[in-house]
């Protein structure tokens, strides 16, 4: 995909607050989808002042590999749509995507 060079950190780059890593934390450990085939892998990247949280459903098996979520054409439209740029989509202190299970 262009523009992006593989996997992003998987801390909280603005951390500081311990409620909020803690939360982090939390989702990242979710075992919900243990019994799927890929098994699980919270792919979430947020930071508190992140205005915009995206919610999404199911990524497939290249965001899975990745651990880079909407790293698909998925993702492509859904830049698309909301006229972001992949840096902007990307930066969690804008933006904020999680998962759900």
């Amino acid at each position: 995909m262009p523009g992006l060079s593989g996997k992003l950190p998987e801390i909280d780059p603005l951390g500081g607050d311990a409620a909020f890593d803690a939360l982090l934390g939390e989702v990242r450990a979710c075992r919900i989808c243990a019994d799927l085939p890929l098994g699980p892998r919270p792919v979430v990247r947020m930071a508190k002042s992140a205005r915009i949280l995206i919610i999404g459903q199911a990524p497939g098996t290249k965001v899975h590999e990745t651990g880079l979520p909407w790293n698909d054409a998925s993702g492509d439209r859904l830049r698309d749509w909301l006229d972001l740029p992949v840096d902007d989509f990307y930066d969690p202190a804008k933006l904020a995507i999680m998962p759900m299970g």
